[in-house]
């Protein structure tokens, strides 16, 4: 996944924003989707078959920033 940098509260440089790799968790999100989860299970998100991506709440402090893009990564 790829988050917008203006989203931070910063000005945008120009650069690729965040980029956070999330593999499958096997659980289905509210949509009926997959959901997915960084190495710390902190960032869970749905991600639906065209690529739309819907961030969970893992606490009750989280703000979400604003998912730029999804693109998959060839296994190996």
């Amino acid at each position: 996944m790829v988050f917008s940098s203006t989203d931070s509260g910063s000005a945008d440089d120009g650069g690729p924003g965040d980029v956070v790799l999330v593999h499958p968790s096997g659980a289905t999100g509210p949509g009926g989707s997959p959901v997915y989860r960084d190495e710390s299970g902190i960032i869970q998100v749905e991600i639906n078959d065209n690529c739309e991506a819907r961030l969970l709440s893992t606490s009750a402090y989280q703000r979400h920033r604003r998912v730029e893009g999804c693109r998959r990564v060839a296994a190996g």
